[in-house]
């Protein structure tokens, strides 16, 4: 659970596994994951999008889908973002897990395990999703194709070893409606959110963590 390829997919694996089930969970979106290359570049249109973004929270509910759309795990939590790479995705079910940034630093807590692993932030941003989403730099997405649909995104990495392979993200007036994640291993997350909240006064204390006592720390800022 240490590898930082688990911390750029978002954690999928970490959530409940389920009988597997054929499920369209976001047809609205599958459309949009078959255009490539030859589509107009969107950056301007996203980067607009996310300039309106200063912070955001927001319930989640997590599925996670195999190539075949079949079903795979399901979780659900709390997530809020603040300008710029401040981010806290905090996993309740079905077990405790927290992945947070204050931009500096990125902590990741899982509390059943007695295990944090500790990530230089910056080095990071390019290849952790929440971490895009609290960016305008436009250095930094000139790295990805951007297709733009109507409230819609397509978001493709150019460097093809990316963890994250395919971005899908979905805005409402209240911010970030959906996302989907599409691994190196061809795995889709799918987050919804509920409860959105579109620039909420947020402290910075949320994005900063203290190790707990006898818990076993993995540094690798140091490696």
């Amino acid at each position: 659970m240490k590898k930082l390829v688990l911390v750029a997919i978002l954690f999928s694996n970490l959530c409940l596994a389920q009988q597997a089930a054929t499920v369209d969970f976001a047809p609205h979106l599958k459309q949009v994951q078959v255009q490539r290359l030859s589509a107009p570049d969107g950056s301007a249109e996203l980067l607009a999008e996310l300039a309106k973004i200063s912070s955001f929270s927001a319930r989640y509910q997590q599925q996670v889908f195999d190539e075949q759309q079949q079903l795979l795990q399901q979780g659900q939590g709390r997530l809020l973002l603040k300008k710029v790479a401040q981010f806290r995705f905090e996993g309740e079910e079905p077990e405790p897990v927290l992945l947070v940034s204050n931009g500096d630093n990125l902590w990741f807590y899982n509390e059943l395990l007695e295990q944090v692993s500790i990530y230089d932030a910056k080095a990071q941003v390019g290849q952790t999703a929440f971490a895009l989403l609290t960016t305008t730099d436009p250095l930094l997405w000139q790295q990805y194709q951007v297709i733009a649909r109507p409230d819609v995104f397509l978001i493709h990495p150019i460097d093809s070893n990316n963890p994250v392979q395919q971005l899908t993200l979905a805005f409402d007036k209240n911010g970030i409606s959906e996302m989907t994640v599409i691994d190196i291993n061809q795995q889709q997350s799918v987050f919804r959110f509920t409860d959105a909240r579109l620039n909420p006064e947020i402290a910075d204390s949320q994005f900063r963590f203290t190790v707990p006592d006898g818990v076993d720390v993995d540094d690798q800022r140091q490696r």
